[in-house]
């Protein structure tokens, strides 16, 4: 596991309170507002703003030295999309927190100040929020968990909270005790989750429930619909936790999950085999019904725009 990266020199000035890795790639409208609405933060104290931009070429006059709000861009040098470019930008940070946002994705001006105060109060090694999803225009908010998320808590529902866009860790964890994103995840899927697994694992995640994160879910996402790399990775996510083994329902969500994607490539006999499994695990489980259509030839991508719609995903 990489170790913490060498802080500053004084010649660099003094650390700021916070940084926030903003990961982008070809979306230059979105990617200033979620730059703004970072520098129109509430926090009375410094905040960085590193801007890493993931196979194509930075915008390198974003860059602004303001001291109180300075705006950093860097390009993508680690490769895997997301988990690259955000282990890129936490490399390059010089705050002892680290904050995550997506091109797509707005904090609202709330969101450092009440996280920064809450790691404060707790002492804890990272934080998450609720969040807004935007969809065709319409807000829907989705409230935290009041509290805390338990590893238990990850197995048994993927939480919408736990997503790098709302969480603020310090950095020491984010190299050691948790370690980042998993650059070989398959295609950059499910980074998240797994990521979220080890960092309640390594310490309860503390919540502020209120929504502080707008997600402007784009369905369309050039993240999307690589189905065999949504397989692997989710494969290896269930690789990495057998405890999924002691929460059937959990487990039968992710297994349903790989069901859709099985079916999504056309591999209907091994989609049924899949359906088989996760119907095993749960028969409650909807993914498993979903796979079925999607192997009766109902296309994922038009069930996956259906959810998207109301601001939930496969």
């Amino acid at each position: 596991m990489p170790s913490t990266p060498t802080p500053p020199s004084p010649a660099d000035g003094a650390a700021p309170d916070l940084s926030v890795v903003i990961s982008t790639y070809a979306r230059p409208q979105q990617v200033r507002e979620a730059i703004a609405a970072v520098r129109s933060q509430d926090h009375p104290g410094p905040i960085e703003t590193l801007v890493v931009w993931d196979k194509n070429e930075p915008e390198w006059d974003l860059a602004d030295d303001d001291p109180h709000r300075p705006v950093r861009i860097l390009f993508n040098d680690h490769g895997n999309g997301l988990p690259g470019s955000r282990n890129c930008g936490a490399e390059h940070a010089r705050a002892p927190i680290l904050g995550f946002c997506d091109d797509d994705d707005l904090w609202l001006p709330a969101k450092a100040r009440r996280q920064l105060a809450l790691l404060e109060a707790t002492g804890a090694d990272c934080s998450t929020t609720g969040l807004e999803v935007l969809v065709d225009g319409s807000v829907i908010p989705r409230r935290g968990t009041d509290g805390i998320l338990r590893y238990v808590d990850l197995l048994r529902s993927r939480r919408m909270e736990a997503y790098m866009g709302t969480a603020v860790v310090r950095a020491e964890a984010f190299w050691n005790g948790i370690g980042p994103l998993d650059e070989h995840i398959p295609g950059g899927y499910a980074e998240d989750y797994d990521w979220m697994l080890r960092a309640a694992r390594h310490q309860p995640i503390v919540v502020d429930p209120e929504p502080l994160l707008r997600m402007r879910w784009i369905v369309q996402s050039h993240f999307r619909d690589q189905w065999p790399d949504w397989e692997a990775a989710l494969g290896q996510v269930l690789d990495r936790n057998p405890e999924f083994s002691g929460e059937p329902r959990g487990r039968a969500r992710v297994e349903g999950q790989i069901a859709v994607a099985v079916a999504a490539q056309g591999r209907r006999r091994d989609a049924l085999h899949q359906v088989r499994t996760t119907l095993g695990w749960s028969w409650r489980e909807p993914r498993a019904y979903l796979a079925l259509l999607v192997a009766a030839g109902v296309p994922a991508e038009k069930l996956s725009a259906a959810l998207n719609a109301r601001g939930r995903g496969l």
